[in-house]
């Protein structure tokens, strides 16, 4: 009797666990304010994958070379994961409406960052750009002006950072906020609460999409398609991608019609069906057979008011994208190259060269 218990109380556990990670997002985007968009990355998770690790060097522009002098830090090397929240504008929390541009254009980002970094380095520096710092509950919020509006920045703990350009303060200290109520398992943005569950266990990637109810604007896509906006208008989109040798991508939509489910698988197959018949996206030389493959595993399939998209994208094509070294911040040195040192003044020539 007593090792039956046991057994039953073990197995309990293990299936209270199983159902809180279904459940339960990663910490950083629980720590993320209510948005119209979630988008979660893994980068540790992704530089454990094979095909991941032959990736080229990445070329460092002038302003990220002098960051990373200034911390040691290197996005590329030291971040592990990173989630972001996308304020539409018009939406509570971004609430002004722009007269001219798309409303994607005019919306604010929160983000949360963790990764491996020396603190003091890291504060030293955004103290150097902040016009002003605040305290709030122990945690220093640096405001730095960029492109006529307010970055917050505040460093949470080892390893976490919070960013928001939200004009409302109130932001980034409901972010603080949710650090130390230790980011309860099922707590985060309405958007992650109730739809991370729908996530593959091992993703690497993942993003949450709501669309406005009141849609009214087509959205152009490839070939000269358009989709009906109110097709996705009051719906929510739940994408992921997963290496299991080979990238699988799974797209679904919820909360919509049954009609305007239909139109989206509609407008959807036509689109395949395109570019499968005339090849036009897959002219890209050696990986057109890698492109190929892919386009021709995506899968359709429609249940009731919901539309899943799923699609395999292989290896090796991820593996040449990521190995190919375009450097864009080196590439154009050769157009601005010092001019040739004048014959009479040598010396003097080659010191400000030097400098």
């Amino acid at each position: 009797l007593r090792i039956t218990v046991v057994v039953l109380l073990i197995a309990a556990a293990v299936g209270g666990l199983v159902f809180l990670r279904k459940r339960s997002a990663p910490q950083p985007a629980r720590l993320l304010p209510q948005a119209d968009a979630v988008l979660y990355v893994n980068l540790r998770l992704m530089r454990l994958e094979t095909m991941f690790r032959h990736s080229s060097p990445v070329a460092h522009d002038p302003d990220y070379e002098q960051f990373v002098q200034a911390t040691g830090f290197q996005f590329e090397r030291d971040l592990d994961q990173a989630a972001l929240a996308m304020h539409a504008s018009g939406s509570p929390l971004n609430p002004g409406i722009p007269s001219s541009g798309s409303l994607a254009s005019h919306a604010r980002f929160s983000e949360i960052f963790v990764g491996r970094f020396d603190g003091t380095r890291v504060s030293a520096y955004l103290r150097q750009l902040a016009r002003s710092t605040e305290r709030y509950r122990d945690v220093e919020i640096y405001d730095i002006p960029h492109e006529g509006r307010t970055v917050r920045v505040a460093i949470l703990g080892v390893g976490t950072v919070a960013v928001s350009n939200v004009n409302d303060g109130q932001v980034i200290r409901s972010m603080i906020d949710n650090y130390f109520a230790e980011a309860k398992p099922l707590s985060g943005p309405s958007l992650v609460s109730d739809y991370y569950r729908h996530v593959p266990i091992g993703s690497v990637a993942w993003t949450i999409v709501k669309f406005a109810p009141s849609a009214n604007r087509s959205l152009p896509l490839p070939g000269g398609f358009e989709l009906a906006a109110q097709s996705l208008a009051g719906s929510v989109i739940v994408g992921s991608a997963r290496y299991v040798g080979s990238l699988h991508l799974r797209i679904q939509n919820f909360n919509s019609t049954e009609q305007n489910a239909r139109n989206l698988r509609e407008t959807a197959e036509t689109l395949l069906g395109f570019v499968r018949a005339t090849g036009s996206p897959l002219q890209s030389g050696a990986a057109d057979k890698e492109v190929k493959a892919f386009f021709d595993s995506v899968k359709l399939e429609q249940k009731g008011d919901n539309v899943l998209l799923t699609a395999t994208l292989p290896s090796e094509f991820i593996a040449k994208a990521l190995s190919a070294a375009p450097l864009p911040a080196e590439e154009p040195a050769p157009a601005v190259q010092p001019r040739p040192t004048a014959p009479a003044k040598p010396t003097k020539s080659r010191a400000k060269d030097n400098r």
